[in-house]
Order: structure tokens, then sequence, then C-alpha cells
């Protein structure tokens, strides 16, 4: 009886036990599948956010990529209407001076018929072709702002997208002016790998055809259509086309070749492009298969488990988190901050301290380390700063790469000095990396900072464009000077700015209104005493009387191309003095007038000087055409073969600013000059100095071997010039002679000297 009896409890302990095992199964199979199923849900709203997020930047770089080309021609159409009714020959000059600005492959206008004029960036040009057809070129001469589809380049073949914006005149459109890119600088923005390179991203439109994509893909290259090889479901067909088509943003599952993808459709907002990112969804859902492993663990170690599992799930989402926040707040070569991350500590330590300088690095020269050390060694100087910032900040302080070469500090400030100080030693720091252990390479750095502090009127509303504007300013004042390399932005430097800007809006009425004059400088020959020539110098006379002087004017146009529409109108007006005093019966004293080197890259140089020197009858003998020594910087050939031209046709070719460069004599050798100017710096020299004679004493010589004379200018003493005199230099020019004077009163100043 008793042993049935213990029998019949086993029995039923058996079964109890059973029964609680089959419920505490059912139980953590239910948790289990919940927690699955949360965790899932959890990925995707994660991979949701940060495909969103992503995406959301992507859409971001390209506007701005799109607003800043578009802002580019409005400003130019906005000019050539404030400009007036000018003709097709100015629009195109100022084309050719826009597009060495920029990197568009090339400008170009469109008559109100459909036909373009266009400028590559290389100079090339193509006139009279009929582009009427396109849809982009249509809709801007109706007014509106455009950007093509992607297209094939008529002229290289390429992949390109155009903009266009309307050229008013009265109220009325009379033009467009268009600009093509390369379509890479779209695909260069999608390109960025994401998820290990699991993910891809590319532009489409409503219908899924391609507009853009990046260079990896899970689709077949070839195929044109998202939807093209069938197999996609109609379900996920309809469902990407509403999305594309509603201009909302949404999320969904994509199936292709049986695998199934998290895909997100966003709305770029033109011409129906949509930005469409895909990524597997086995990618997100690797960490599943451990779950399910611990799941069935849980199972036999209910206790142990259960902690295991909520440790666990806690990790995942922790770690999740950890890499969204990296991929969206770290600079991906170096690992420091990046833009992002840095703007929303700088808002954070600025509400509580203000005492801060904002300090912009750029590293001179970076594009030459890349192409002569290679993009890897670029790369590792890139890392090598990020370092030595990071070492150098305090607490409260930021650091963070912007993008390519250039970086960003926000660092305590009490005085300049200090400051100063502290960037110098940073530059000490970054001086020491070597790209090669052959080659030492000197390493500058320029740095623009701007003082935020307690004091300043404006800092109580000081935001990051402002402070970063202010910084860039500094930074620009010093880019490229190896002398002084730090900046502080200050009213100076605002005003100066301001400065530049109301100058280059002045100078082309300047050019109408016949506000540049010219000022004649004697050159005598220093062996007999007589004139030899004159120099043609420039002074601009506004109408409201107050001067300006060239060193004020003429780095401006020189910077933004100005420079050669100024040139020409110099000479012009040579030919204007030499033609009037022919005729009133003065002696014929050839001028020399500056030409920019950019005129020796002219197709249509030699036809305007020819062009001008025909209309007034003057002789091209008396015009000698000034160019420095680094007019030789690029295509030597064709510099020689432009001077033989210039030769042939009569004009004399003088070397301005001789030994003020690096390649002097190389340059001698290989162009045919007939005047040899020295550089005023050889006047500074001591002439005491046995060396110093010897310099200049074999300069002139050598020049005399050459059968070219040599012209000695900024002779401002009897010592200097019985030095030149006995060095047997042949012209001179000088205060000691004479000072520029206007044309019209030379001869006068010259029977002065008499």
């Amino acid at each position: 009886m008793l042993k049935h009896f213990k029998s019949q409890s086993l029995r039923k302990q058996i079964s109890a036990a059973g029964i609680l095992g089959i419920v505490i199964t059912v139980i953590l199979s239910i948790i289990s599948i919940f927690s699955y199923k949360s965790l899932k849900n959890t990925q995707e709203q994660e991979a949701k956010q940060y495909l969103n997020e992503v995406v959301s930047q992507y859409r971001n770089a390209i506007d701005i990529k799109i607003d800043g080309n578009l802002q580019t021609l409005r400003a130019l159409s906005t000019f050539i209407e404030k400009s007036g009714d000018i003709g097709l020959v100015q629009i195109l000059e100022q084309l050719r001076a826009e597009s060495r600005q920029n990197d568009f492959l090339r400008m170009g206008y469109i008559m109100s018929d459909g036909t373009g004029y266009f400028i590559d960036t290389d100079g090339t040009e193509h006139y009279d072709i009929d582009v009427g057809d396109e849809s982009f070129i249509q809709r801007a001469l109706t007014g509106e702002d455009t950007v093509s589809d992607t297209l094939t380049d008529i002229f290289s073949g390429e992949t390109v997208n155009c903009y266009s914006v309307p050229v008013y005149l009265d109220g009325a459109v009379t033009g467009a002016l268009t600009a093509t890119t390369s379509s890479t600088a779209f695909s260069s923005i999608i390109e960025q790998k994401l998820f290990g390179g699991n993910a891809y991203t590319h532009i489409i439109r409503s219908n899924g055809d391609y507009v853009v994509r990046s260079s990896h893909a899970v689709i077949q290259k070839d195929i044109k259509n998202i939807f093209d090889d069938g197999k996609v479901s109609p379900e996920d067909r309809a469902y990407i086309e509403k999305s594309a088509k509603s201009g909302q943003s949404s999320f969904s599952t994509f199936e292709y070749k049986n695998e199934k993808y998290w895909t997100t459709i966003f709305p770029i907002g033109i011409n129906d492009w949509n930005l469409f990112c895909v990524v597997p969804q086995d990618y997100l859902s690797e960490n599943f298969g451990t779950l399910m492993t611990v799941f069935i663990v849980i199972m036999l170690c209910i206790t142990a488990l259960f902690s295991v599992l909520f440790l666990y799930i806690y990790h995942i989402i922790k770690r999740s988190r950890q890499e969204i926040t990296k991929l969206a707040y770290t600079d991906v070569l170096t690992g420091s901050d990046n833009r992002n991350k840095f703007i929303l500590e700088m808002q954070r330590l600025l509400s509580d301290n203000r005492n801060y300088a904002m300090v912009l690095l750029n590293i001179n020269g970076f594009k030459f380390v890349n192409e002569f050390y290679g993009y890897e060694a670029g790369n590792m100087l890139l890392k090598h700063i990020a370092t030595v910032l990071a070492d150098n900040i305090g607490e409260q302080e930021l650091c963070y790469r912007d993008n390519a070469d250039q970086f960003g500090m926000l660092l305590r400030c009490r005085r300049k000095k200090e400051l100063a100080e502290r960037l110098r030693s940073i530059q000490e720091q970054i001086h020491k990396f070597r790209l090669s252990r052959n080659q030492d390479y000197h390493i500058l750095c320029n740095f623009g900072v701007m003082i935020i502090d307690e004091g300043s009127k404006s800092a109580v509303n000081t935001d990051f464009d402002t402070v970063m504007n202010g910084a860039l300013l500094a930074l620009e004042s010093v880019k490229g000077n190896e002398m002084d390399s730090i900046a502080f932005y200050d009213r100076h430097l605002h005003e100066k700015a301001a400065r530049k800007t109301e100058i280059e809006n002045r100078m082309w009425n300047a050019v109408e209104n016949h506000e540049f004059i010219m000022y004649l400088q004697p050159k005598f020959s220093l062996k007999t005493g007589l004139l030899h020539s004159a120099e043609a110098l420039v002074r601009w006379q506004p109408g409201d009387g107050k001067m300006i002087y060239p060193d004020e004017f003429i780095p401006i146009f020189e910077q933004n191309g100005f420079i050669t529409k100024l040139d020409m109108y110099m000479l012009e007006e040579a030919c204007r003095c030499l033609a009037d005093w022919d005729k009133r019966g003065f002696p014929a004293v050839p001028i020399a007038v500056n030409q920019s080197r950019i005129f020796f890259y002219d197709t249509e140089y030699l036809n305007k000087l020819e062009e001008i020197v025909r209309f007034y009858a003057v002789n091209p003998s008396l015009i000698i055409l000034e160019v420095t020594e680094t007019v030789a910087m690029n295509n030597l050939e064709q510099i020689k073969t432009v001077i033989a031209r210039l030769h042939s046709m009569g004009f004399k070719v003088s070397m301005d600013d001789f030994g003020s460069g690096y390649s002097s004599l190389n340059t001698l050798r290989e162009l045919h000059v007939d005047e040899i100017k020295l550089d005023r710096e050889f006047l500074s020299f001591q002439t005491e100095s046995g060396r110093d004679e010897a310099i200049i004493r074999n300069v002139i010589h050598l020049a005399n071997d050459l059968s070219a004379s040599t012209v000695a200018e900024g002779i401002e003493t009897e010592q200097q010039l019985e030095f030149l005199k006995s060095l047997s230099c042949d012209i001179g020019q000088g205060y000691y002679f004479c000072r520029p004077v206007p044309a019209a009163d030379f001869f006068r100043a010259v029977a002065k000297l008499k």
C-alpha cells in the first residue's frame, strides 16, 4: 500500500513537474516570442530612425549643392540685369571670369530663341548651339529656376546635371544662364558606406527610374529601373511608387532576389527626385540567432538566464544607440567629433560662458601633399592633426574636423597674446609630422580666430554661423601666408571684405564711365640721359573725386579675373594717347602696358591686339607689352608661340619684376624678350657689398648677352643712379627723374626736367 502511495505521489510530482515545466515552457515561449518581436520592432525603429537621419543629411547636402550652384547663377543674372542692356560679348566676358572661380564644367548663356553660347572651365568655347529643345532650358526661359535630370553631355559624353536661371531686362525674360556639373557631384554625396557597406543609397524618380546611383548597389548596374527585372513583388512596387509620389518620407520592407531589405523613401523636393536607401534585414537582425540561443538556455536555467536575457537586451540596445550616435557625430577618418557634434556642444558651452575663441585651421598646400605624397600620406597627416588638437584642448573646450583639410576648435580665451602662443605651439607640434622618411616637407597651417567674449554686444545673439563666418573671414586673410599664419577677426577685416565687395560692385561701371585714368612715368636712357619711353600706370578716379590707388584694387582684380578687362582698357588708352600725340605733332614715345598672363591662353588675344592698333593707326613697335616671369608657369610652349607671334606683329615684350620669383634664369633661357625690368628690390641691396654688386652686374651682363635691354625701376637717389650707370644698365625710371603724371601732362612734365 505504502509503495503504491509513493508511486502515485511520484507520478503526481512528475506530472506536477511536467505540468510546471510545460507551463514554464509556454510562459518562456510567450516571453521569448514577445521579447523577440519587441526587439525586432526596436531594431526596425532604430534602423528607421538612423536611415531617416542619414538620408536627411544626404538631402541637406544635395540641397546645399543645388542651392549654391543656383545662387551663383542668380547672382550673375542679377548683375547682368542691373548692368542694363549689355551685349553678348560682355556677358560672355563675365562668364569667362566667373568660370575660373567655381567648379562648374562649363557655363553658358542661352538666347531667347534657344541658341546657346558655352564656355568650359579650361577656356574651350562652344557657340551657336541649339538647346531650345531641352525642357529645363524651356522652363528657364519662362522664368523658372531649374535643375535638369542626369543627361549625357553633348560635348564630353559624360553624365552631367545642368542648372539654369532666367535673365531679366525691364521685368521680361531675355535669356537664361546655365551651368553644367558632373553627376559625380551627387554620387559622391550618396556613396558613403553605411552599415559596413551593406546599405545602398540612390536617387530615383517616383516611377523607379534611376537618376543617380552609387557605385556599389544591390540591383544590377545595367538595370535602369528598380522594377525592371520583375523580381519586386507587385505589393512592394505599389507601396514604393505610392510613397515616392506622395512627397512624404516612408519606411517599409523591400524584397529583391529572395532577400528582404529595409527601405526608406525620402523626397528631395526637386524634379520628382527621391532618395532610395536599402539595407538587408539580415544584417540588422544578425544578433537574433544569438538571442534565440539565449532564450533556449533561459528555459534550462530560469533564474540565471532571465538576468542574462535582460542584460543582453540592454547591451544590444545600448550598443546600437552608441553606433548610431558615433556615425552621426564622429568623423570617420580621424575619429574626431564632426560638425554636427561640435554645434551641439558649442551651444551648450556658450550658454554658460562666452569667454571663448572660435579657431579655424587650414593646411596650406594640402592638395600638393595628396598629389605628391599620395592620399594615404594625406590621411595620415589629417589623423596626426586631429591627435594634436585633441591633446591640446582642455576641459570645457572642443575640437572637430569639418571637411577636407579644415579643422575647428572652441578654446577658452582671456587674452589674444596667450591664445596666439598656444596656436603657435600647436603649429610646431603639427610641423613635427613627417610625410616621408626621405623627404622633409614643411607643413604650414593657417589659423583664423574670432573672439567671443562677455563684453561683446553681439555675443548675446552669437550663433554658429556668425562665429564661423568671422573665423573663416580671418582665415581667408592669411591663407597661404607663411610669415604670419594667425589672423584675428576684427573690424578691419570686416571693412576690408565690405570694401572688396564695394570695389567689385563698382568696377564695371568704372570702365563704362572711364573712371580709370592713365598716368605715365617717363623712362630715360642712362647712357644719354634722353627720354626713352614711358610706362602706363592706372589710377581710379571715381565720380566722388576720392582717388583709389592700384595697391587697393589691383589684387582684387587679379583674384576675380577683372584684371584682363582693365589691362585691355589700358592698352586701348595707350593707343588712343599715341594717336593723339601723332595728331598734335609730339614725338613718338613708346609706352609700356602691363598684360595679364591669362591673355596668353586666350585664343582671341592676338586678334584683339591687332584690332585695337589698327583702329587707332598706331605702329605696334610703340607698344611694349609687360608680363611677369610667372607667365611661363604652366604651358611654356604656348607662351613661346604667342611671344613669337607678337614679335612678328611688331610688338615688343618686356619681362617685368625680374628676380621676384624662383625660376628667372630658366624663364630667360626659354623666352625671347626684348626688355628685362629689374625688380625694385634689387635697389634695396646694400650696394657697397661686393656680393650684391656682383649679382646685379651679372644679371645686367646676362641680359646684354641675350640682346635684351635692362630697365631699373624705383630709382630714387643719385647714388642709385650712379651705381646703375657704373654697371651699364640701359634704362632707368623712378621718382629721382619724375613721378607718374596724367597722360595729358606728360610732355610738359618731361620738359621741366631739362
